[in-house]
Protein backbone atom coordinates (compact mmCIF):
# COMPACT_ATOMS: atom_id res chain seq x y z
CA UNK A 1 0.00 0.00 0.00
CA UNK A 2 3.16 2.18 0.71
CA UNK A 3 4.36 1.43 -2.44
CA UNK A 4 1.01 1.85 -4.35
CA UNK A 5 0.47 5.26 -2.42
CA UNK A 6 4.69 6.94 -3.66
CA UNK A 7 3.66 5.62 -7.39
CA UNK A 8 0.46 7.59 -7.39
CA UNK A 9 2.15 10.53 -5.82
CA UNK A 10 4.83 10.62 -8.47
CA UNK A 11 2.75 10.59 -11.05
CA UNK A 12 0.45 13.41 -9.80
CA UNK A 13 3.46 15.52 -9.33
CA UNK A 14 4.63 14.74 -12.67
CA UNK A 15 1.12 15.82 -13.99
CA UNK A 16 1.43 19.36 -12.00
CA UNK A 17 4.53 19.83 -13.52
CA UNK A 18 3.73 18.93 -17.06
CA UNK A 19 0.62 21.62 -16.72
CA UNK A 20 2.20 24.28 -15.18
CA UNK A 21 -0.16 26.73 -16.18
CA UNK A 22 -2.99 24.76 -14.98
CA UNK A 23 -1.76 24.29 -11.60
CA UNK A 24 -1.47 27.68 -10.93
CA UNK A 25 -5.08 28.79 -11.75
CA UNK A 26 -6.12 25.56 -10.07
CA UNK A 27 -4.38 26.48 -6.43
CA UNK A 28 -5.15 30.45 -6.67
CA UNK A 29 -8.46 29.93 -5.05
CA UNK A 30 -6.02 27.89 -1.94
CA UNK A 31 -3.43 30.49 -1.79
CA UNK A 32 -5.72 33.42 -1.52
CA UNK A 33 -8.27 31.67 1.00
CA UNK A 34 -5.56 30.47 3.32
CA UNK A 35 -3.45 33.79 3.13
CA UNK A 36 -5.84 35.91 4.58
CA UNK A 37 -6.45 33.64 7.69
CA UNK A 38 -2.86 33.06 8.26
CA UNK A 39 -2.19 36.83 8.08
CA UNK A 40 -4.47 38.18 10.30
CA UNK A 41 -3.20 34.87 13.02
CA UNK A 42 -0.16 36.04 12.50
CA UNK A 43 -0.79 39.80 13.10
CA UNK A 44 -3.08 38.76 15.90
CA UNK A 45 -0.15 36.49 17.79
CA UNK A 46 2.35 39.39 17.08
CA UNK A 47 0.41 41.61 19.10
CA UNK A 48 0.00 39.79 21.67
CA UNK A 49 3.53 38.72 22.09
CA UNK A 50 4.12 42.72 21.42
CA UNK A 51 1.51 43.26 24.53
CA UNK A 52 3.03 40.80 26.71
CA UNK A 53 6.66 42.36 25.89
CA UNK A 54 5.34 45.45 26.76
CA UNK A 55 3.57 45.52 29.86
CA UNK A 56 4.94 42.54 30.99
CA UNK A 57 7.79 44.74 32.93
CA UNK A 58 5.35 46.77 34.72
CA UNK A 59 4.41 43.83 36.65
CA UNK A 60 1.61 41.38 35.63
CA UNK A 61 0.25 42.07 39.04
CA UNK A 62 0.05 45.72 38.43
CA UNK A 63 -3.78 47.08 38.26
CA UNK A 64 -4.58 50.34 36.50
CA UNK A 65 -7.50 52.22 37.41
CA UNK A 66 -9.13 54.91 35.28
CA UNK A 67 -11.94 57.15 35.26
CA UNK A 68 -14.49 56.78 32.68
CA UNK A 69 -17.77 58.73 31.23
CA UNK A 70 -20.44 56.60 32.26
CA UNK A 71 -22.03 55.20 29.04
CA UNK A 72 -25.88 54.61 28.55
CA UNK A 73 -26.48 53.00 25.55
CA UNK A 74 -23.18 53.16 23.83
CA UNK A 75 -23.14 57.07 24.35
CA UNK A 76 -21.45 58.77 27.24
CA UNK A 77 -23.79 60.33 29.63
CA UNK A 78 -23.38 63.75 31.74
CA UNK A 79 -21.98 65.41 28.32
CA UNK A 80 -18.88 62.82 28.77
CA UNK A 81 -17.87 64.69 32.03
CA UNK A 82 -14.75 62.10 34.07
CA UNK A 83 -14.84 62.21 37.89
CA UNK A 84 -11.37 62.32 38.79
CA UNK A 85 -10.16 59.98 41.63
CA UNK A 86 -9.35 61.65 44.97
CA UNK A 87 -6.93 61.30 47.84
CA UNK A 88 -9.96 59.61 49.74
CA UNK A 89 -9.97 57.32 47.24
CA UNK A 90 -6.42 56.41 47.21
CA UNK A 91 -6.38 56.69 51.10
CA UNK A 92 -9.50 53.92 51.25
CA UNK A 93 -7.65 51.56 49.00
CA UNK A 94 -4.92 51.60 51.41
CA UNK A 95 -6.50 51.15 54.05
CA UNK A 96 -9.80 48.59 53.20
CA UNK A 97 -7.60 46.52 49.91
CA UNK A 98 -6.41 43.41 51.72
CA UNK A 99 -4.84 42.31 48.46
CA UNK A 100 -3.38 45.20 47.46
CA UNK A 101 0.55 45.81 48.52
CA UNK A 102 0.92 48.96 47.14
CA UNK A 103 -1.81 51.85 45.64
CA UNK A 104 0.48 54.76 43.67
CA UNK A 105 -1.69 57.65 42.40
CA UNK A 106 -0.49 60.11 39.47
CA UNK A 107 -1.84 62.64 37.19
CA UNK A 108 -0.62 63.90 33.72
CA UNK A 109 -0.18 67.23 32.51
CA UNK A 110 1.08 68.41 29.29
CA UNK A 111 3.39 71.45 29.72
CA UNK A 112 6.49 73.45 28.09
CA UNK A 113 9.65 72.70 29.78
CA UNK A 114 12.01 75.54 29.01
CA UNK A 115 15.67 76.02 30.22
CA UNK A 116 17.28 79.10 28.80
CA UNK A 117 16.69 79.77 25.09
CA UNK A 118 15.55 75.52 24.72
CA UNK A 119 12.02 74.82 25.06
CA UNK A 120 10.32 71.48 24.56
CA UNK A 121 7.00 69.95 25.00
CA UNK A 122 6.46 67.67 27.63
CA UNK A 123 4.15 65.24 29.36
CA UNK A 124 4.45 65.86 33.33
CA UNK A 125 3.33 63.01 35.56
CA UNK A 126 2.97 63.64 38.99
CA UNK A 127 3.47 60.44 41.21
CA UNK A 128 4.59 59.01 44.74
CA UNK A 129 8.39 58.19 45.80
CA UNK A 130 6.95 54.51 46.11
CA UNK A 131 6.60 54.42 41.96
CA UNK A 132 10.47 54.14 41.60
CA UNK A 133 10.55 51.29 43.89
CA UNK A 134 8.09 48.90 40.84
CA UNK A 135 9.41 47.24 38.26
CA UNK A 136 9.78 49.13 34.63
CA UNK A 137 10.97 52.69 35.78
CA UNK A 138 14.69 52.71 36.30
CA UNK A 139 16.81 55.92 36.83
CA UNK A 140 19.91 55.91 35.09
CA UNK A 141 21.46 58.69 36.22
CA UNK A 142 21.13 60.99 40.09
CA UNK A 143 18.31 59.39 42.28
CA UNK A 144 14.44 59.76 42.30
CA UNK A 145 12.46 61.80 44.59
CA UNK A 146 12.36 60.82 48.09
CA UNK A 147 9.13 60.53 50.57
CA UNK A 148 10.23 63.73 52.59
CA UNK A 149 10.86 65.51 48.98
CA UNK A 150 7.00 64.17 48.38
CA UNK A 151 5.15 65.53 51.48
CA UNK A 152 7.02 69.13 51.42
CA UNK A 153 5.97 69.67 48.26
CA UNK A 154 9.16 70.21 46.70
CA UNK A 155 10.27 71.21 42.98
CA UNK A 156 12.05 68.83 42.05
CA UNK A 157 12.09 66.68 38.78
CA UNK A 158 13.37 63.31 36.95
CA UNK A 159 13.16 64.11 33.43
CA UNK A 160 13.49 61.87 30.65
CA UNK A 161 15.74 60.74 28.49
CA UNK A 162 14.62 62.84 25.24
CA UNK A 163 13.98 65.81 27.42
CA UNK A 164 17.44 66.02 28.38
CA UNK A 165 19.00 66.07 25.07
CA UNK A 166 16.18 68.79 24.18
CA UNK A 167 17.41 70.93 26.98
CA UNK A 168 20.72 70.35 27.53
CA UNK A 169 23.98 70.01 25.77
CA UNK A 170 25.85 66.89 25.04
CA UNK A 171 28.06 67.60 27.55
CA UNK A 172 26.44 69.56 30.11
CA UNK A 173 25.19 66.98 33.64
CA UNK A 174 21.65 68.04 33.85
CA UNK A 175 22.05 66.95 37.53
CA UNK A 176 21.14 70.02 40.15
CA UNK A 177 20.56 72.46 37.21
CA UNK A 178 17.06 74.45 37.13
CA UNK A 179 14.21 74.05 34.50
CA UNK A 180 10.97 75.72 34.10
CA UNK A 181 7.71 73.37 33.48
CA UNK A 182 4.19 75.43 33.97
CA UNK A 183 6.21 78.75 35.26
CA UNK A 184 7.46 77.25 37.97
CA UNK A 185 11.44 76.54 38.74
CA UNK A 186 12.52 72.78 39.04
CA UNK A 187 15.62 71.28 40.28
CA UNK A 188 16.73 67.98 38.25
CA UNK A 189 17.62 65.44 40.60
CA UNK A 190 17.65 62.56 37.97
CA UNK A 191 17.62 60.79 34.30
CA UNK A 192 15.54 58.30 33.31
CA UNK A 193 16.92 55.18 31.42
CA UNK A 194 16.10 55.83 27.84
CA UNK A 195 13.28 53.18 26.61
CA UNK A 196 11.58 54.37 23.17
CA UNK A 197 8.28 54.46 21.84
CA UNK A 198 5.35 52.16 23.17
CA UNK A 199 2.26 52.04 21.99
CA UNK A 200 2.47 55.56 20.45
CA UNK A 201 3.78 57.02 23.81
CA UNK A 202 7.12 57.37 25.64
CA UNK A 203 8.66 57.57 29.35
CA UNK A 204 11.51 59.53 27.09
CA UNK A 205 9.43 62.53 26.79
CA UNK A 206 8.32 63.10 30.40
CA UNK A 207 8.88 64.81 33.58
CA UNK A 208 8.22 62.88 36.97
CA UNK A 209 7.32 65.41 39.78
CA UNK A 210 5.91 64.53 43.55
CA UNK A 211 2.60 64.21 43.08
CA UNK A 212 1.66 67.15 45.70
CA UNK A 213 4.14 69.36 43.79
CA UNK A 214 2.20 68.96 40.96
CA UNK A 215 -1.33 69.49 42.79
CA UNK A 216 0.13 72.28 44.74
CA UNK A 217 2.13 74.17 41.76
CA UNK A 218 1.44 73.48 38.67
CA UNK A 219 -2.36 72.10 38.27
CA UNK A 220 -4.06 74.32 41.26
CA UNK A 221 -6.27 70.83 41.97
CA UNK A 222 -5.97 67.53 44.12
CA UNK A 223 -7.82 65.56 41.24
CA UNK A 224 -5.92 62.39 40.36
CA UNK A 225 -5.70 61.33 37.12
CA UNK A 226 -5.19 57.58 37.46
CA UNK A 227 -3.99 54.64 40.18
CA UNK A 228 -1.81 51.78 39.94
CA UNK A 229 -2.82 49.20 42.40
CA UNK A 230 -0.51 46.11 43.22
CA UNK A 231 -1.96 43.10 44.66
CA UNK A 232 0.17 41.27 46.71
CA UNK A 233 1.19 38.34 44.45
CA UNK A 234 -0.14 36.64 40.50
CA UNK A 235 -2.41 34.22 42.67
CA UNK A 236 -4.53 37.29 44.83
CA UNK A 237 -5.03 39.72 41.65
CA UNK A 238 -8.30 38.60 41.05
CA UNK A 239 -9.71 39.04 44.54
CA UNK A 240 -7.88 42.55 44.68
CA UNK A 241 -9.88 43.63 41.18
CA UNK A 242 -13.02 42.77 43.03
CA UNK A 243 -11.82 44.73 46.37
CA UNK A 244 -10.57 47.86 44.50
CA UNK A 245 -14.16 47.61 42.55
CA UNK A 246 -16.48 47.12 45.38
CA UNK A 247 -14.43 50.17 47.85
CA UNK A 248 -14.52 52.57 44.51
CA UNK A 249 -18.31 51.53 43.90
CA UNK A 250 -18.94 52.50 47.58
CA UNK A 251 -16.57 55.64 47.57
CA UNK A 252 -18.56 56.77 44.31
CA UNK A 253 -22.00 55.64 45.38
CA UNK A 254 -22.60 53.25 42.58
CA UNK A 255 -25.37 50.88 43.29
CA UNK A 256 -25.61 49.63 39.35
CA UNK A 257 -22.52 48.40 38.23
CA UNK A 258 -23.87 49.01 34.18
CA UNK A 259 -23.11 52.42 35.49
CA UNK A 260 -19.89 52.80 36.46
CA UNK A 261 -17.77 55.85 35.91
CA UNK A 262 -13.85 53.79 36.80
CA UNK A 263 -12.47 51.07 34.73
CA UNK A 264 -10.21 49.05 36.64
CA UNK A 265 -7.79 47.05 33.91
CA UNK A 266 -4.91 44.20 34.22
CA UNK A 267 -2.80 42.93 31.67
CA UNK A 268 -4.66 39.86 31.29
CA UNK A 269 -7.34 42.10 30.69
CA UNK A 270 -5.55 43.67 27.41
CA UNK A 271 -4.56 40.50 26.64
CA UNK A 272 -8.16 39.06 26.73
CA UNK A 273 -9.26 41.90 24.39
CA UNK A 274 -6.39 41.29 21.91
CA UNK A 275 -8.12 37.94 21.76
CA UNK A 276 -11.50 38.88 21.56
CA UNK A 277 -10.78 41.07 18.76
CA UNK A 278 -8.50 39.10 16.45
CA UNK A 279 -10.48 35.81 17.24
CA UNK A 280 -13.70 37.87 15.38
CA UNK A 281 -10.92 38.78 12.83
CA UNK A 282 -10.23 34.85 12.26
CA UNK A 283 -13.61 34.00 12.13
CA UNK A 284 -14.81 36.65 9.40
CA UNK A 285 -11.64 35.42 7.57
CA UNK A 286 -12.15 31.77 7.83
CA UNK A 287 -15.67 32.36 6.16
CA UNK A 288 -14.11 34.64 3.40
CA UNK A 289 -11.55 32.19 3.35
CA UNK A 290 -13.98 29.34 2.99
CA UNK A 291 -16.03 30.96 0.23
CA UNK A 292 -12.77 30.82 -1.71
CA UNK A 293 -11.37 27.43 -1.06
CA UNK A 294 -15.41 26.61 -1.96
CA UNK A 295 -15.19 28.49 -5.15
CA UNK A 296 -11.15 27.02 -5.48
CA UNK A 297 -12.97 23.34 -4.83
CA UNK A 298 -15.71 23.29 -7.55
CA UNK A 299 -12.52 24.57 -9.90
CA UNK A 300 -10.42 21.41 -8.37
CA UNK A 301 -13.44 19.83 -9.96
CA UNK A 302 -13.76 20.78 -13.59
CA UNK A 303 -10.07 20.39 -13.86
CA UNK A 304 -9.91 16.71 -12.64
CA UNK A 305 -13.14 15.92 -15.10
CA UNK A 306 -10.87 17.40 -17.90
CA UNK A 307 -7.79 15.46 -16.32
CA UNK A 308 -10.10 12.34 -16.46
CA UNK A 309 -10.93 13.10 -19.94
CA UNK A 310 -7.88 13.45 -21.05
CA UNK A 311 -6.16 10.70 -19.42
CA UNK A 312 -8.39 7.86 -20.32
CA UNK A 313 -6.19 6.05 -22.62
CA UNK A 314 -3.77 5.72 -19.77
CA UNK A 315 -6.84 4.51 -17.35
CA UNK A 316 -8.18 1.66 -19.15
CA UNK A 317 -4.12 0.45 -20.09
CA UNK A 318 -3.32 1.07 -16.38
CA UNK A 319 -6.62 -1.47 -15.18
CA UNK A 320 -6.17 -3.68 -18.78
CA UNK A 321 -2.54 -4.37 -16.96
CA UNK A 322 -4.38 -5.40 -13.71
CA UNK A 323 -4.55 -1.90 -11.89
CA UNK A 324 -7.74 -2.42 -9.61
CA UNK A 325 -10.23 0.20 -9.32
CA UNK A 326 -9.26 1.81 -6.05
CA UNK A 327 -5.55 2.08 -7.51
CA UNK A 328 -7.11 4.72 -9.87
CA UNK A 329 -9.30 5.83 -7.89
CA UNK A 330 -6.45 6.66 -5.34
CA UNK A 331 -4.62 7.92 -7.79
CA UNK A 332 -6.82 10.44 -8.97
CA UNK A 333 -7.44 11.54 -4.46
CA UNK A 334 -3.83 12.01 -4.14
CA UNK A 335 -3.79 14.79 -7.15
CA UNK A 336 -6.35 16.47 -5.87
CA UNK A 337 -5.29 16.52 -2.62
CA UNK A 338 -1.84 17.27 -3.77
CA UNK A 339 -2.99 20.28 -6.04
CA UNK A 340 -4.40 22.07 -2.78
CA UNK A 341 -1.69 21.52 -0.17
CA UNK A 342 0.97 22.75 -2.61
CA UNK A 343 -1.69 26.00 -2.88
CA UNK A 344 -2.04 25.37 1.14
CA UNK A 345 1.86 25.98 1.72
CA UNK A 346 1.81 28.97 -0.52
CA UNK A 347 -1.12 30.49 0.86
CA UNK A 348 0.81 29.73 4.54
CA UNK A 349 3.99 31.28 3.59
CA UNK A 350 2.29 34.40 1.81
CA UNK A 351 0.09 35.14 4.78
CA UNK A 352 3.13 34.70 6.97
CA UNK A 353 4.66 37.38 4.85
CA UNK A 354 1.94 39.76 4.43
CA UNK A 355 1.51 39.55 8.80
CA UNK A 356 5.29 40.25 9.03
CA UNK A 357 4.58 42.91 6.43
CA UNK A 358 1.68 44.88 8.55
CA UNK A 359 3.81 44.43 11.65
CA UNK A 360 6.69 46.03 10.37
CA UNK A 361 4.86 49.20 9.35
CA UNK A 362 2.42 48.91 12.50
CA UNK A 363 6.13 48.07 14.72
CA UNK A 364 7.36 51.78 12.80
CA UNK A 365 3.87 53.17 13.36
CA UNK A 366 3.25 52.04 17.21
CA UNK A 367 6.92 52.11 18.25
CA UNK A 368 6.41 48.56 19.28
CA UNK A 369 8.33 45.81 18.83
CA UNK A 370 5.59 43.69 16.78
CA UNK A 371 7.22 39.90 14.94
CA UNK A 372 4.56 38.16 13.38
CA UNK A 373 4.49 34.39 13.81
CA UNK A 374 1.94 31.56 13.34
CA UNK A 375 1.50 28.75 16.10
CA UNK A 376 1.87 25.11 14.33
CA UNK A 377 -1.71 24.14 15.08
CA UNK A 378 -2.99 26.80 13.07
CA UNK A 379 -0.70 25.31 10.36
CA UNK A 380 -1.47 22.17 10.07
CA UNK A 381 -5.38 22.74 10.24
CA UNK A 382 -4.84 25.06 7.42
CA UNK A 383 -3.24 22.34 5.52
CA UNK A 384 -5.85 19.68 6.87
CA UNK A 385 -8.32 21.75 5.59
CA UNK A 386 -6.82 22.53 2.27
CA UNK A 387 -6.19 18.48 1.69
CA UNK A 388 -9.80 17.87 2.46
CA UNK A 389 -11.35 20.52 0.46
CA UNK A 390 -9.20 18.91 -2.35
CA UNK A 391 -10.04 15.72 -1.45
CA UNK A 392 -13.87 16.08 -1.22
CA UNK A 393 -14.06 18.03 -4.44
CA UNK A 394 -11.68 15.30 -6.27
CA UNK A 395 -13.87 12.54 -4.93
CA UNK A 396 -16.29 12.76 -7.88
CA UNK A 397 -13.79 12.78 -10.91
CA UNK A 398 -11.50 10.02 -9.06
CA UNK A 399 -14.81 7.64 -9.07
CA UNK A 400 -15.80 8.79 -12.30
CA UNK A 401 -11.97 7.61 -13.46
CA UNK A 402 -12.50 4.25 -11.50
CA UNK A 403 -15.58 3.38 -12.76
CA UNK A 404 -14.17 3.68 -16.60
CA UNK A 405 -14.64 0.83 -18.57
CA UNK A 406 -10.93 -0.37 -19.58
CA UNK A 407 -11.69 -0.90 -23.54
CA UNK A 408 -13.88 1.67 -23.90
CA UNK A 409 -11.14 4.05 -22.07
CA UNK A 410 -7.91 2.66 -24.53
CA UNK A 411 -10.30 3.45 -27.44
CA UNK A 412 -11.68 7.34 -26.68
CA UNK A 413 -8.93 9.71 -28.39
Amino acid sequence: MRTLFAANLKLAWRSMVTHKFRTILTVTGVVIGLTGVIAIVSMGEGMKAAVMSEFSGFGSNWLYIFPQSVQQGGQAWGHGRVKEFTSGDVEALKREAEHVDFVLPGSFYGALAQRGNKRYNVSIQGTVWEYFEGPGIEVERGRPFNEREQKGASRVAVIGATVRENLFEEFEDPLGQLITLGGENFTVVGVLKKKGQRFGGSEDTMVLVPLTTMQHRITGSDDISFIVAISLDLQSLDRAKDEVTQILRKRRRISDPTQEDFQVMSLQDTLEFANRFFNVLIIVFGFMSLFALIVSGINIMNIMLVTVTERSREVGLRMALGAQRRAVLLQFLIEAGLLTFVGGVIGVAAGWGLGALVGRILSSAMGVRWTAWVPLPYIIIALAVAVAIGIAFGLYPASRASRLDPVVAMRMD
